[in-house]
């Protein structure tokens, strides 16, 4: 983007038209997000240029405003050369508009940011066209001092080519004013010096209102035949509107003081006839003007109501959002408040399952008749698994699915492999299996009721079976309980017996165990 940027310096630099203002845009848009203050600042002013080529010069003086805001003053790295040209610009369309005392405002800056930026060339250049805003504003006085004063500095520099171009534009001045000696030493001084003249005396195509200036001078000292020679070499050379505008009114003028009528009545009308065209091209050029003015204010005008359109469209876009937010939060607090009363009840009645079931199993272990309470407390354990299974239906949407990823990496498991892994090995304690009981109860509900569906199981018979479901082999078990290898075999054999009715390995009793779920 750097490369295209510089291209186009290039052209602008060559005095090449520039119409390109697609590439202009996009150019903005990049450097404005990623530009440095330098980069941003001549990506605008390129544009404003372009702008300035395709006729757009309201808009093409706005750019430069932008241009001008994105430097960085207090930068020692400011492209000072390149903000005084911005300025510079600026007056030059405040110059066209006829507005003299922005045109000042802008010069006097273009001069200072040039002398910041050490570029002298320029800042004489800008401190000099300040005579043309005092032109407009017909102060003669400023004329002459601005010009004399760009002129010494010129010399200064030793460009005595400008410094001859730029005190020849006080000559009619100083001849309104009456100081004609001054006035024909600048004539010699521009003609030997600004590099316009051939060695003929004629000067180059497109400067010839000098003729008339000189004429002027001429008319002033009471030469009529040179004046009248030089307004007729005006006439016959510069055939522009406005060189044969200023011929015929010197030869008018010329025929007053020779008080030929008929001559002043000839050029007054022609002096008519080229004024009404002039001010007709100029009423052209102003309409054209206020037509642009009235286009770019008006596109500014949509562009403001787009602007406050997309405003308000995000306003309420925004509303709706927070809206919305607003509502997903209530109903989410409102869900967890649900769900954290529905958790409540399941560990309670967890904590009751597992307190039913030891006491059932402990009763098991006794000796007195107390059928009437076992039958009491199967009847709560049964309800109670209802209760757990209809919350892990619930549930059942948000649980994942892999049990035993479950069972396995729960911390009372990963406890139980510790003390396993321990030296000397490490019994389970009461709190470890009230722990196992309780995870159990959650992960699979009707685990107990499974076992103890036919006859009640001992707590030691219970506790074998919770250790073979989470995949602890006999030898883990008896550690883990305290007991001997020979015994948790025995029971193992009488609980395929006594849940299952049948007799074989007790391998097969954890078979069927494990596949409880």
């Amino acid at each position: 983007m750097l490369s295209q940027l510089e291209e186009l310096e290039r052209q602008n630099l060559a005095g090449s038209l520039m119409t390109n203002d697609t590439l202009a845009i996009s150019l903005c848009d990049y450097f404005d997000s990623h530009g440095t203050p330098n980069e941003r600042m001549r990506a605008k002013y390129i544009l404003g240029r372009t702008y300035y080529c395709l006729g757009e010069l309201p808009h093409a003086l706005e750019l430069y405003y932008e241009a001008a805001d994105c430097a960085d003053t207090l930068d020692i790295n400011c492209d000072y050369a390149k903000l005084s040209r911005i300025h510079a610009q600026s007056a030059n369309i405040f110059h066209k508009e006829v507005q003299p005392r922005s045109e000042l405002k802008e010069l006097k800056l273009a001069e200072y940011y040039a002398w910041k930026g050490k570029d002298t060339l320029m800042a004489i250049e800008c401190y000099a066209q300040r005579a043309d805003a005092y032109d407009y504003l017909h102060k003669h006085d400023s004329i002459i001092f601005i010009q004399e004063h760009a002129a010494q500095l010129f010399t200064s520099i030793n460009r005595h080519d400008r410094a001859a171009q730029t005190i020849s534009t006080t000559i009619l001045s100083l001849i309104n004013i009456g100081d004609l000696d001054k006035a024909r030493k600048y004539c010699n001084l521009y003609e030997s010096n600004s590099g316009f003249f051939d060695n003929d005396g004629n000067i180059d195509e497109g400067l010839e209102i000098y003729y008339y200036i000189k004429g002027q001078y001429y008319l002033a000292v009471n030469k009529a035949d040179s004046a009248e020679y030089l307004f007729r070499k005006e006439l016959r050379i510069g055939k522009d509107l406005n060189n044969q505008i200023a011929g015929c009114k010197g030869l008018q003028e010329l025929f007053i003081t020779k008080n030929n009528s008929d001559s002043i009545a000839k050029y007054a009308n022609l002096s008519y006839i080229l004024n009404d065209s002039a001010y007709s091209l100029s009423e052209m050029q102003n309409i054209q003007k206020l037509q642009l003015s009235y286009n770019y204010n008006h596109h500014k005008i949509l562009a403001e109501k787009s602007e406050r359109r997309a405003e308000k469209i995000q306003h309420l876009s925004l509303f709706s959002v927070m809206t919305l937010l607003l509502i997903s939060v209530l109903l989410f607090m409102r869900y967890r408040s649900k769900k954290a009363r529905q958790l409540a009840e399941y560990r309670t009645n967890l904590i009751a399952l597992e307190k039913v079931q030891s006491e059932l199993q402990d009763l098991c272990g006794g000796d007195a008749d107390i059928s009437t309470i076992i039958s009491k407390r199967n009847t709560e354990i049964a309800e109670l698994q209802t209760k757990i299974s209809e919350f892990q239906k619930r549930l059942s949407k948000t649980i994942d699915p892999a049990l035993e990823d479950k069972i396995l990496e729960a911390k009372v498991i990963q406890r139980f492999h510790e003390y396993l892994e321990s030296n000397p090995v490490q019994e389970a304690t009461t709190s470890d299996i009230r722990e196992l009981k309780n995870l159990i109860n959650e992960l699979i509900p009707n685990f107990y009721g499974a076992l103890n569906s036919s006859t009640p199981l001992r707590a030691i018979e219970y506790e074998v079976c919770l250790l073979i479901r989470c995949h602890f082999k006999p030898a883990s078990i008896s550690k883990l309980l305290g007991r001997d290898d020979a015994y948790i075999s025995n029971i193992r054999r009488r609980l395929l017996k006594k849940i299952y009715d049948t007799t074989g390995n007790p391998k097969e009793l954890d078979d069927r165990i494990l596949r409880i779920i």
